[in-house]
């Protein structure tokens, strides 16, 4: 048996007549640029989101380097970001803050940035920056402790803007990511819990201010026709992901709750010793994007996935600390560890009972 790690397909399956029409109506419209579509879509999830303004963007990298820049912040800026998350979270926000320190902070056990380092590094440099941005990283679909990090953004007076781009759906105390902080950026790349066809991404916030500022930036500055007011970009979501993403929005609750339930089936059924399976933080309701277990031989895990045709992932092999453009003051040392020894399961919301008994199987059979 073959275990797909995910199933683009059958998602489309679901969607195909309903889109197939309104794209055949986006063609005859010829409305291509922030048509119809993107306003249903934003107004879709920013109600999900519990957010008062959603801003469709051109893809999840876009997104962060927008919500940044949305921020409106002048003079010296120092930026917190977990050190295990992927390189496109620190690109993101270089190219809005070219100028800030970033420091690269260790998770926990749960894969999430240590708030104990986060509140250590703040506490040393709140005199030293005119802005502080604490950046939490809702990793494989499970979600900081943002008690905690909002705790320390008000003791420190600190901004905090979410990457809850692994986290669609995924909640803190019964509070949607997305929500949780100033302003919180979305990829909607194809394979995420809600993906589009190609590259998107979406721009979450309460606030009107950085809102009208979302919509300029991602329109070259403007609004309204050749009225350009500030030097912004060509950063638009199209109408016709908008359409693929309006359509999937009718499935996310199943879908996430779908891959809890595979979730579930793997913590009763895999009882292997040599497999840490990942924990789920207390307070919170996890979306499972990703699902990680730890083992001490990777390449002799993979080559067992391998054999079994179970097909698998590593998130994320380099650490960006270990990158030629970048360093950190001191090694992440759990961060390090995870990166070596991680391997991701096959997770989405069409597995089969028949599938996840095979792949459980097969790993109870790793020695």
């Amino acid at each position: 048996m073959k275990i797909a790690f995910n199933n683009l397909k059958a998602q489309w399956d679901l969607i195909k007549d309903t889109c197939k029409e309104q794209i055949d109506e986006l063609f005859e419209r010829s409305n291509f640029i922030l048509g119809d579509a993107v306003q249903k879509f934003e107004q879709l999830f920013a109600t999900y989101t519990q957010t008062k303004y959603a801003v469709g963007v051109s893809n999840g990298t876009d997104a962060l380097k927008l919500a940044a820049q949305a921020l409106d912040l002048k003079g010296s800026i120092a930026v917190v970001i977990p050190a295990n998350t992927f390189v496109s979270t620190i690109l993101g926000l270089e190219q809005a803050w070219p100028n800030a320190e970033f420091k690269l902070v260790d998770c926990n056990e749960y894969h999430q940035i240590d708030t104990s380092k986060v509140e250590e590094y703040v506490a040393q440099g709140r005199h030293k920056f005119d802005h502080m941005v604490i950046i939490p990283v809702h990793l494989y679909g499970y979600v900081c402790d943002m008690e905690k990090i909002n705790l320390i953004a008000e003791n420190y007076n600190c901004l905090v803007l979410e990457d809850a781009s692994q986290a669609h759906g995924a909640k803190f105390k019964d509070t949607l990511v997305g929500s949780l902080g100033k302003v919180a950026a979305f990829s909607l790349y194809p394979g995420k819990n809600l993906g589009a066809a190609g590259d998107a991404g979406v721009v979450t916030t309460s606030d009107p201010e950085v809102c009208g500022r979302l919509l300029l930036l991602r329109n070259i500055g403007s609004t309204k026709k050749y009225h350009h007011v500030v030097k912004g970009h060509n950063h638009r979501l199209d109408t016709l992901q908008a359409i693929i993403l309006k359509e999937k929005m009718n499935y996310i609750e199943e879908w996430n709750n779908n891959r809890r339930e595979v979730v579930k089936k793997y913590e009763e059924l895999i009882t292997n010793k040599l497999i840490t399976l990942p924990r789920t933080p207390t307070d919170i309701l996890p979306v499972h994007h990703i699902y990680p277990v730890l083992v001490d031989d990777r390449p002799k895990f993979q080559k067992h996935l391998d054999e079994n045709d179970i097909q698998h992932g590593i998130h994320y092999p380099i650490l960006i600390e270990e990158m030629g453009m970048y360093e950190a003051s001191t090694p992440n040392e759990r961060a390090l560890d995870y990166s070596k020894r991680m391997v991701s399961l096959p997770i989405h919301p069409f597995m089969t009972d028949e599938e996840i008994s095979y792949l459980c199987t097969t790993i109870n059979n790793y020695k």
